[in-house]
């Protein structure tokens, strides 16, 4: 380019002075001479955006470990990975040598405590017929009171372990399910000894699921906690409910969870789905892809207006070689610049533009 025909061009964009902080008030034989091309935007025939690969997963808050209730051997696990139990279904079967001891502490505090409450009875008759000191009374209603705090500790233990006094004598544990679940993972087997509090099993609520996303940061700057997600294929949905803060080292991805709306689907912890994300139908447009300008971030689109073109920022739903579909706050009967939209850009940044 010759520097005087380079020289006139730079005083002509100086001389373009914008309407408002977003305007670039020009004339049609100017941007003729810029070589600026509008064309029509296009309704978007869909409202979502180009398919992300997602995971199903457990929802954190369903999704729970089965621990031994107490030291001994694992006699049997009748669940298989993947099976659904019913609530209070039989997980585990444990033989323990320390439920023996246990059952026997529960008889001797029950027999303890019964004494205790004959004695604390007693007293109070004799007391109410003045025979004995109230210092002796409240002696036998302490020690009353103690009884009934062992009975109870003994009794909390075995409920705890989910075992009956007569399982207890004979040694003998049956691990039930707490709820309707998903067995994840067996993590005992059959002949394995175990302490108290091993990890026996790892299940999941099946009717809470979710959808794990890694996305690339650039794509997921798009998506917003609370935006809807489509299972391809289905009419499942999902809602986005966490957005990660932190970018993978090795991937630079973003982990996004959305939560699954229904709680009754075809879908398995650990399957692999195409998630869209759902836009308002009513503000997704079609249009040349050369349309698109890059700036700290963000993509705009210049918008022909009454005095000239008007940059608005929009979210790219999908792409291809020749056009893209995006969603923004674009008037659908005013064109947009596809052509010489690089002179536009130079005029919108030299005179305030963002």
């Amino acid at each position: 380019m010759k520097p005087r025909f380079l020289l006139a061009m730079l005083l002509f964009l100086a001389s373009l002075v914008p309407v408002r902080a977003a305007d670039i008030a020009i004339a049609n034989s100017q941007a003729q001479r810029l070589g600026i091309r509008d064309a029509q935007l296009e309704k978007a025939d869909t409202g979502h955006t180009a398919p992300w690969s997602a995971r199903v997963v457990a929802s954190p808050d369903g999704e729970w470990v089965v621990t031994a209730p107490t030291a001994g051997v694992v006699v049997r696990v009748p669940v298989a990975e993947g099976q659904q139990v019913a609530a209070a279904a039989a997980l585990v079967e444990l033989r323990s040598a320390d439920l023996p001891a246990a059952g026997a502490s529960l008889a001797q505090a029950r027999v303890a405590a019964e004494l205790a409450r004959g004695h604390r009875d007693r007293d109070r008759t004799l007391h109410a017929e003045g025979l004995i000191a109230e210092r002796r009374l409240r002696e036998s209603e302490a020690a009353a009171a103690q009884a009934e705090a062992a009975l109870a500790a003994a009794q909390s233990r075995l409920g705890i372990m989910g075992v009956s006094a007569g399982e207890a004598s004979a040694g003998r544990l049956v691990v039930r399910a707490g709820a309707e679940a998903t067995v994840l993972e067996r993590m005992a087997l059959p002949g394995q000894r175990v302490n108290e509090a091993d990890p026996l099993l790892r299940l999941a609520d099946p009717r809470r699921l979710m959808l794990e996303l890694n996305l690339p940061v650039t794509q997921a700057q798009r998506v917003r906690v609370d935006d809807e997600l489509m299972v391809e294929g289905t009419d499942i949905r999902a809602r986005v409910s966490q957005i990660g803060w932190g970018a993978a080292d090795t991937t630079q991805t973003v982990r996004i969870l959305a939560r699954l709306l229904a709680t009754q689907t075809a879908l398995r912890p650990g399957q692999w789905v195409s998630a869209r994300r759902s836009v308002n139908a009513t503000s997704a447009w079609s249009t040349e892809v050369t349309a698109l300008v890059h700036h700290a971030g963000r993509i705009w689109i210049f918008q022909r207006v009454d005095s000239g073109y008007r940059a608005i920022e929009v979210s790219v739903l999908a792409q291809d070689a020749g056009r893209a579909t995006v969603s923004g706050a674009l008037d659908g009967m005013r064109p947009v610049a596809v052509a010489g939209v690089a002179a536009l850009k130079a005029v919108w940044l030299g005179h305030g533009g963002e």
